[in-house]
């Protein structure tokens, strides 16, 4: 199965997908299956900002939650720098409690989110959504632990250098076929789609999954 790993689309097999919401998509579709949520840069405000906090800890009862985010930092939205890191601050917070990674909404703040990364040490992944840098930023990344999430538009020189257990595909906003994606992240990386999907399932059951499973016997990964 080709499984989009961020969404905001759901397709018709619910379960291929996890979707991706904030406080403002509520109600939520009811044939949701996997959800992450979060506080996003574009969609926060100091007077809102404990209304979706509030929220954020709400949903976490919701057993279709398998990721957080996507939350970040983004330089080109309205939204005052320091709030977005303090939001982001919370998500990362609430990520290494609840034992759950992080989808992250980045845009030209890739040093800050590094620095970050540096000085919280966290546990649990931290996954750059809808990737669209180049081999050399890819290559940083990957060093400093990320994962990242290839969408519709990418460098192929930054997919072809992600190593196997380290890159994601989804849709994001796009009305993309997630399969297509596939086809086309197996000829960029030169291995046949099937070796491909199967790359991708073992790093989506390991990311989002297996700590279901492992809870199901009262443990936790």
């Amino acid at each position: 199965m080709t499984f989009d790993a961020h969404t905001h689309h759901l397709p018709e097999k619910a379960d291929s997908a996890i979707f991706s919401c904030c406080m403002y998509d509520s109600p939520l579709p009811d044939n949701v299956v996997f959800l992450a949520a979060g506080i996003h840069p574009w969609h926060l405000s100091e007077e809102d900002f404990p209304m979706q906090m509030k929220w954020i800890e709400n949903i976490l009862a919701d057993k279709r939650i398998v990721a957080l985010g996507e939350s970040g930092l983004d330089k080109l939205c309205n939204t005052p720098f320091e709030l977005q890191i303090k939001a982001f601050h919370f998500i990362t917070t609430l990520s290494e409690e609840e034992k759950l990674p992080v989808f992250i909404h980045c845009v030209k703040a890739f040093n800050e989110i590094i620095a970050l990364k540096k000085s919280l040490k966290p546990k649990q992944s931290w996954i750059i959504h809808g990737f669209r840098g180049k081999k050399e930023l890819a290559e940083s990344l990957i060093r400093n632990g990320f994962i990242l999430s290839f969408g519709e538009k990418y460098h192929p020189e930054a997919l072809q250098s992600v190593p196997k257990g380290h890159y994601l595909l989804e849709t994001d906003n796009s009305n993309a076929d997630i399969s297509f994606l596939y086809e086309k992240a197996a000829a960029t990386r030169k291995i046949p789609c099937k070796i491909l999907t199967k790359e991708i399932k073992e790093t989506v059951d390991k990311l989002f999954f297996n700590r279901i499973k492992n809870s199901l016997f009262g443990k936790k990964s």
